[in-house]
């Protein structure tokens, strides 16, 4: 009696046990169920970011290619343009340069040709003129002379160099005669009475036209109706 009461208690404890193995095998079976839909979701997940990474990537150098192929065509636009603008200053700082080398030597050409036919006209009154024509330099130093200032003055051609024009001109009366030695500074024609004592020391009165640089550092005079001048005797009182 006692052993079929003990089997009876073994078997209830058994199909107990046998409920809480099932039950623990259950959640076990759950748990891993669940372990692996995780897994399975982190796997996923994760190939998900590998795949938006690969493809981020692509798309990265796909843009760099792009970008690197526009910069290298308007790299060689900007070049371009920069050696047509080059080009462009050059030939018009060219042609600027040509245009004023054209305009210094039409200058230069007429200034040349002013000074050949001052020239010209210079020996012309010297060998023609029938007034005194004296020539001096800056310094006031008589460079040539016609006859007719020769005798005017009372010197001869050979030793004409030998003299300044202010030897025979009297109270400093050409302006630009003024003692201080400075070279003529203008072109300018000036025009008066003038008195003038000859070497031998007799005075004459003539008019004068005097030009500066008639030519370049030649002064040009001409004295005309020169006549006997004597200083004024004052009347003696009674």
């Amino acid at each position: 009696m006692e052993i079929t009461k003990f089997n009876s208690q073994l078997f209830g404890a058994s199909k107990e046990v046998t409920v809480h193995l099932r039950q623990a095998l259950n959640t076990l079976t759950e748990r891993r169920k669940n372990v692996l839909e995780k897994t399975r979701r982190l796997q996923e997940a994760r190939r998900a970011r590998v795949n938006d990474l690969r493809e981020l990537l692509a798309n990265s150098l796909d843009a760099i290619v792009v970008t690197n192929s526009k910069i290298t065509k308007f790299s060689s636009q900007l070049s371009i343009a920069s050696k047509e603008v080059t080009v462009h200053l050059l030939r018009r700082a060219l042609n600027t340069l040509t245009e004023r080398r054209k305009n210094v030597l039409e200058v230069t050409r007429r200034l040349q040709e002013a000074r050949r036919t001052r020239v010209n006209d210079l020996r012309e009154l010297l060998a023609n003129s029938l007034d005194a024509i004296v020539v001096t330099n800056c310094g006031h130093r008589l460079v040539s002379a016609n006859s007719k200032a020769l005798h005017l003055f009372g010197v001869s051609e050979k030793n004409i160099r030998q003299f300044t024009i202010d030897a025979f001109l009297l109270e400093n009366e050409i302006p630009y005669f003024n003692g201080n030695g400075l070279p003529f500074i203008s072109r300018e024609e000036n025009q008066g009475e003038c008195k003038i004592k000859r070497l031998n020391g007799s005075l004459r009165l003539a008019d004068y036209v005097c030009v500066a640089n008639f030519v370049p550092f030649r002064h040009l005079f001409i004295f005309r109706n020169d006549r006997e001048w004597a200083p004024r005797k004052r009347a003696v009182a009674g």
